[in-house]
């Protein structure tokens, strides 16, 4: 199977993976279970890479493990516990993982809800920044000492949306206890919360073996729209007639997967830590992704809350 001359709307995660041997590499992917996930799971194995496949639900992460080795998918796959919207879980996963592995090589944070009604976490973190941002920043602090000490090149992948666009940061209310909840600005800048981590980490970690890439998967009909489409028999009609007839702008989860993969393995990104892609190119992020003020302020603030909460978990 030849790759695409040029990498595009149309490019699959097989594709984009196609030639790099990640033979004794490590890779961790959140959400390895469910839509563009699994396909990163999937191009990451093939390559050669030992997976661990991190998934709120063991039995549904043993289920898509089976369901690639079913496929002819030969590389190991290890399926671990994770649930970002509890720091308590990110803790225990941290602390089990460091006893058994190394690295990561490459930190695929796909795990995310999308456009979800107002909750929290358990923690008390708006649930929509509080898994795409907040449990992914706990989940990286706590692997970057041993991703330093790989000694080797290596990644950390934020998987983003262009939906960060209609994104702003409320550094005085990131979780929305005063002002009127909206589905999609939360979720907005949750996504725009994803590309300033990124930005800011590339920039903390140059001179390091380590790079940080954030992206926009593509629109793409998974899981994660189960909160778009709302509920009764309105909703799950639309949803039947997507899943039929589709639209020429979803694309399938391997499509939608590439740009993950671009970001993870592509020589060409090695000297450009801290971009933000989109079909597997380099593309400006809306002009409040590029604030690294704030940036540097949001990731204070993270810090701060969750030192906070981790003060709460142990008293």
């Amino acid at each position: 199977m030849a790759p695409p001359k040029q990498p595009s709307w149309y490019t699959t995660a097989l594709e984009a993976v196609h030639g790099t041997n990640l033979t004794g590499k490590t890779s961790l992917v959140t959400g390895g279970n469910s839509g563009i996930g699994v396909e990163t799971v999937k191009a990451l194995a093939t390559s050669g890479s030992r997976v661990v496949l991190t998934s709120r639900s063991v039995e549904a992460g043993v289920k898509v493990a089976e369901q690639l080795k079913a496929e002819g998918v030969k590389g190991q796959i290890k399926v671990m516990q994770l649930d970002l919207a509890d720091l308590a879980s990110v803790n225990k996963f941290s602390k089990a993982y460091k006893a058994e592995e190394c690295g990561p090589d490459l930190l695929i944070l796909n795990a995310g809800v999308m456009a979800c009604p107002q909750t929290y976490t358990k923690d008390g973190f708006e649930m929509q920044i509080g898994t795409n941002h907040f449990g992914h920043f706990a989940l990286t602090k706590e692997l970057l000492p041993s991703m330093k000490a790989l000694g080797t090149p290596a990644r950390i992948v934020v998987v983003s949306s262009m939906a960060h666009e209609m994104g702003a940061i409320d550094l005085q209310d990131l979780h929305y206890r005063h002002r009127a909840y909206s589905s999609w600005g939360a979720y907005g800048q949750s996504k725009l919360a994803n590309i300033l981590f990124a930005k800011q980490l590339a920039k903390d970690l140059e001179g390091t073996n380590i790079k940080a890439y954030s992206l926009h998967p593509g629109i793409i009909n998974t899981p994660l729209t189960k909160h778009v489409y709302g509920g009764g028999y309105l909703g799950a009609a639309v949803k039947t007639a997507v899943g039929i007839i589709g639209y020429p702008w979803l694309k399938s989860p391997a499509q939608g997967a590439a740009t993950s993969i671009t970001a993870a393995v592509s020589p060409d990104l090695e000297s450009h830590s801290g971009v933000y892609l989109h079909d597997s190119q380099i593309k400006k992020p809306a002009r409040a992704a590029e604030d690294m003020d704030m940036a540097a302020e949001l990731w204070k603030e993270t810090e701060r809350q969750l030192a906070d909460a981790e003060k709460k978990l142990s008293s």
